[in-house]
């Protein structure tokens, strides 16, 4: 049975994605990681960490994907809902679906 507001799934950041994107970039910029870093906002090790897929903090990927003139959004998952069959609220009475699961 599954526990009321549990989250099936946890909210993810795809780090290593945003990391493949990356990469390419700072090579074709040439100016070297220290400098785009400093352009950027953020720190060389956190450059370093994002191409290896390791997480860094909101504020510093919200940064890169400003430099590379793409969304944070688009490497974010949300958390994914179960449904719960102990309780009617929240599922609908004619399709049944549930209605944070969307």
């Amino acid at each position: 049975m599954v526990e009321r507001n549990r989250p099936e799934r946890l909210a993810e950041y795809d780090y290593l994605a945003l990391g493949r994107l990356l990469r390419p970039k700072l090579m074709e910029d040439g100016r070297g990681w220290r400098v785009c870093a400093d352009a950027i906002g953020v720190s060389a090790s956190d450059l370093a960490r994002i191409c290896n897929g390791q997480s860094v903090s909101a504020a510093k990927a919200i940064a890169v994907c400003d430099w590379l003139d793409v969304s944070f959004r688009a490497f974010y998952s949300p958390a994914k809902r179960a449904c719960s069959t102990e309780m009617f609220h929240g599922n609908s009475t004619e399709t049944g679906a549930c209605a944070h699961a969307r």
